[in-house]
Parts: C-alpha cells; sequence; structure tokens
C-alpha cells in the first residue's frame, strides 16, 4: 500500500511540475540581434534559438530537463533544477526564468542574465 502511494503522489508531482513550466513554452531567439533566426524557413532556428517545451529547455548545444519547480514569492518567475545532456556529457545546473511584460523570457543562470525575445508564431 505504501509503495502505491509513493508512485501515486510520484505522478502526481510530475505532472504539476510540467504544468508549471508550461507558461514558459515558446521559441526565443538567444540574442535579441539573431530574431531573423527565428525565421524557421531559413533552417537556421536551431544555432540561433532556445526552446522551452513539456518541462524541457532545448538550447543551442544541451537538452535540459526543467526539475524541482520553485514558484519565487512575489515574482512572476520560478527557479528549476537543471539536468542537462549535450556534447557526451551530463550535468546538473540551476536556473530561474522569468517572463517579461513584452514577452521575453529572462534567464538567469550563476549570476548570469540573458534576455530572449521571442519568435513570433509560424503559421
Amino acid at each position: 500500500m505504501r509503495y502505491c502511494i509513493g508512485a501515486l503522489v510520484g505522478v502526481m508531482g510530475a505532472s504539476a511540475a510540467l504544468a508549471d513550466t508550461t507558461r514558459f513554452d515558446g521559441t526565443y531567439a538567444v540574442v535579441p540581434e539573431a530574431r531573423l533566426a527565428c525565421d524557421l524557413s531559413r533552417g537556421t532556428a536551431d544555432i540561433a534559438t532556445i526552446r522551452i517545451e513539456n518541462g524541457q529547455y532545448f538550447g543551442v548545444v544541451a537538452t535540459c530537463r526543467l526539475a524541482n519547480p520553485t514558484t519565487i514569492r512575489g515574482m512572476d518567475a520560478m527557479l528549476f533544477d537543471l539536468q542537462c545532456t549535450g556534447e557526451g556529457a551530463e550535468w546538473g545546473d540551476r536556473i530561474l526564468l522569468m517572463k517579461k511584460d513584452d514577452g521575453s523570457l529572462l534567464r538567469v543562470v550563476n549570476g548570469m542574465s540573458f534576455v530572449h525575445p521571442p519568435c513570433a508564431v509560424q503559421d
């Protein structure tokens, strides 16, 4: 019985974490000057954009699972543990994500901050 309850709590926690990340879902230019990279017809989107989808952060050279979401009190921001793989390595990190009023994504990692403008929705 304890194992069933533990498994249920784990599943519920995983789905709650996924739901918490959806407000950040989207494709963003790596830097504001690279907004042309958002034009998927140019074939350059993978090298100059980042994407957040289904609890995953897809960077230029790494894919990371956004885990253990923590809401930042008084801010529309969340702190996550990252579990990353890329270029033959695995590592962990922390990341703070926040949506700005203009739809841009503010990303803070270990003392560095970045602003990523959203890519326009492609029809």
